[in-house]
Order: C-alpha cells, then sequence, then structure tokens
C-alpha cells in the first residue's frame, strides 16, 4: 500500500522571533528563537532561513537536507555553526540568491570565519555544498520559486510547491502600495502563507524602511492572493506571550494566527 503521507508537506516552526533571539517566562508560548522553518515534502527536509531555531532541529530520518536562506542578516544565520546535522556525516546543500553581487559561500565565509568564529564551515563533519540559487529551482520534487522582497539589502521570498500543495515565506518584507501586487500574485491561491508583522500600526509609523511589516497588510495579502492560511512571523523582541495573544485576538480569524514554536500544521 502506498504511504500517502510521503506525499504531503508537513511544517514544522522551529524559530519565529525577529531581529534576536529572546528569552524569559514571557516568552515561552510563541518562542525565542530566530527565524527557521522546516519543510519536509518526499525525500527532502528543507529548511528555510537557518536563525537560532534551526538548532532544535527534529529527526529526519534519512532525508535529503536544504537550508534556502532569504538574506545573510544574522538572525536569519545565527543558528548555522550550531545545527545538529552540521557535525553529522552527511550532505548538506545551502541555496541563497547573491546580495551585492557576494556569493553565498562568501556570505557564509564572512561569518563562519576568524575573527568572528574560530572555525570556518569547512572545518565542520558534514559535507556543505553552498549554491548561488537562480530561481526557479527543483530540489527533490519541489519546486521552489523566489521573488525580491523588499528589506535593506535585499531577501527573497520564497514559495514551495510539492503534490499540488504550496506555501510561500515572505518574512522580512516592508509592505508597499505599489509592490504589493508582485506578492499578492506570487501567493495566488497558496495553501500557507508565512507573512512579516514584526510591528503594530502604530509601531510601524517610526519603522519605516527597517523592511519589515504588519499584521494589517498581511490580511489584506491573505485576502486578495486567496491564501488558504496565515501565519504571522518574524516578531519583535519586545513582544511578550501576552501581548501577541492581544494582537491575535484583533484578528478573529480561524485560518490566521501568529506563529508559534513547535507548530506543525500538514498540507
Amino acid at each position: 500500500m502506498e504511504d500517502n503521507t510521503r506525499k504531503k508537506m508537513k511544517i514544522t516552526v522551529l524559530g519565529v522571533r525577529g531581529s534576536i533571539p529572546t528569552e524569559g517566562k514571557d516568552m515561552l508560548e510563541f518562542g525565542g528563537a530566530t527565524s527557521c522553518i522546516l519543510v519536509e515534502a518526499g525525500d527532502q527536509a528543507i529548511f528555510l532561513d537557518a536563525g537560532s531555531g534551526i538548532i532544535s532541529a527534529p529527526d529526519i530520518g534519512e532525508k535529503q537536507i536544504s537550508v534556502l536562506i532569504t538574506h545573510p542578516h544574522l538572525d536569519h544565520i545565527l543558528g548555522l555553526p550550531f545545527f545538529p546535522y552540521i557535525f553529522k556525516d552527511c550532505k548538506i546543500s545551502i541555496y541563497s540568491p547573491k546580495r551585492d553581487d557576494t556569493a553565498i559561500s562568501e556570505q557564509v565565509e564572512k561569518y563562519l570565519s576568524p575573527p568572528l568564529w574560530p572555525c570556518r564551515i569547512s572545518d565542520y563533519p558534514s559535507e556543505v555544498a553552498l549554491f548561488d540559487a537562480e530561481l526557479p529551482i527543483k530540489i527533490g520534487d519541489v519546486l521552489v520559486e523566489g521573488i525580491p522582497s523588499i528589506h535593506p539589502g535585499g531577501g527573497t521570498v520564497y514559495k514551495l510547491t510539492y503534490e499540488g500543495k504550496s506555501l510561500v515565506y515572505a518574512t522580512d518584507y516592508e509592505h508597499d502600495e505599489d509592490r504589493i501586487g508582485e506578492l499578492i500574485g506570487f501567493s495566488k491561491n497558496t495553501d500557507l502563507l508565512f507573512y512579516d508583522s514584526q510591528y503594530t500600526d502604530e509601531e510601524y509609523e517610526t519603522h519605516r524602511g527597517y523592511g519589515h511589516s504588519t499584521a494589517k497588510w498581511g490580511m489584506r495579502v491573505m485576502k486578495e492572493s486567496g491564501a488558504k492560511m496565515l501565519r504571522f512571523v518574524h516578531h519583535d523582541p519586545g513582544h511578550t506571550d501576552e501581548f501577541l495573544r492581544r494582537m491575535e485576538a484583533e484578528i478573529k480569524s480561524e485560518v490566521c494566527s501568529f506563529a508559534r514554536r513547535g507548530e506543525v500544521i500538514v498540507l
């Protein structure tokens, strides 16, 4: 009998905090680890970003491992030197478009090298290959597409499609009336949309140009794109569990919520 679970996408939220990891008893429900989402599809395990959340990567069996980096700001690559699989005898493929004509290998090397770090990525037991992604690409049977994000230094919004299901990962994205249509079209009828909502509407007024958005704009993208489910990500490091629950309560939707570390969604 065919194993139908192999034809589904399993999404595990490993980290959704923005800017810097946080800790404390008032930040346990949503979590303090920075950006990382695990997507398991067929024989592939694809990590979206390598923030500190990647440190708690679960057992993925014999799946092939890939990491898609949206951009090389530290909160999105902070977990790389502690990624459990980098210490194993396995192969890991890391993909990211060039930034300012800088290859992903150079981006990672700037972080993982003395004096910032005592060893280089080539010193770890795993075999790591770094690719300058020219999207779209296929990773196993998963189609990976992308559009530019709106963020200082640039970034990538990824879409992963597998067996007729898709998710869009739009973190570190600042809404722009003239360009929001591109994201809406890119997210057309997606099954799951992750959207950056670091700020409240009031906070955004003093953080224009920082490269982040609000829940209100995420709701607009969902409505106009026909996305079936929405999870807000990149929680501000100052937003406690109580604060995020209040923001969530204002939405009053069964298919929209603020992402919590440890949440599992199957498409």
